[in-house]
């Protein structure tokens, strides 16, 4: 299958110097992207200036390991991996970070290359000002930064490549797990995606990352949190695109 995933946060310049973002890091879609894979997907992973990346976020020495050799050893099989998926990894990189630009690299790929399911993790900002040239100054008790609505670049897919499988995420936060799942089953239907991955920001920091699949016509599914939830994420979602096309 060919695979596009999208991750890290948009940024939203105010000036020269100061940008509005968010928290995500990227690491979730990073590690759909490693599962992808790892089942023999070719992958897109278009991605925020600072996300981090598949495979290459595990590439970091642990100077602090009491086993040094074992060490060693990870980065060793962590270079063959490397090796074995490189030619099917396309690594894209947002330049400026912005929705805009983000757009439009989205609209590339998914009319130049024949993308069979769409992973769209990446925070979108909602909102962003009309950036100022120059620099703000800093001299006043108060910055006010007046934003305006942003795009909502997701529900433009479904006309720029009708047949994708595609998947949306649905992020709250302190939200409970009904009113969850009510706004993604509604983010669903209005961005006319096949499934929307539904979490809650308090289970992410509270390291017990659990997520709901939501399609329409189908009862939520959740998923417990895990070292392998990423990688059952991907499973469900590659078989029901797989049965989708047939």
């Amino acid at each position: 299958m060919n695979v596009l995933v999208t991750g890290g946060g948009t940024s939203a310049p105010i000036d020269d110097v100061r940008t509005i973002t968010n928290v995500s890091t990227g690491r979730f879609a990073a590690s759909i992207s490693e599962s992808c894979l790892a089942r023999g997907a070719r992958v897109w992973h278009v991605h925020a200036p600072s996300a981090q990346l598949p495979l290459l976020r595990l590439a970091r020495f642990d100077l602090e390991s009491a086993d040094i050799a074992g060490e060693f050893d990870r980065l060793r099989r962590l270079h063959h991996e490397w090796k074995a998926v490189g030619d099917r990894l396309q690594l894209v990189p947002l330049e400026s970070g912005t929705v805009a630009e983000y757009a439009q690299i989205l609209h590339h790929l998914l009319l130049t290359q024949s993308i069979d399911v769409a992973f769209l993790a990446m925070a979108v900002a909602d909102y962003e000002p009309s950036p100022v040239a120059g620099k703000v100054g800093s001299d006043e008790d108060e910055l006010i930064v007046r934003c305006g609505r942003t795009p909502k670049v997701i529900r433009s897919v479904r006309d720029w490549a009708p047949r994708v499988y595609l998947v949306g995420f649905k992020l709250l936060s302190r939200a409970t797990t009904p009113e969850l799942l009510r706004q993604a089953e509604a983010s669903g239907r209005t961005n006319r995606a096949d499934l929307t991955v539904a979490n809650d920001l308090q289970s992410l920091v509270a390291g017990s990352h659990t997520v709901h699949l939501v399609r329409t016509g189908h009862p939520p599914e959740t998923l417990e949190p895990g070292a392998d939830l990423a990688d059952r994420v991907v499973a469900r979602v590659l078989k029901w695109a797989e049965n989708s096309r047939q």
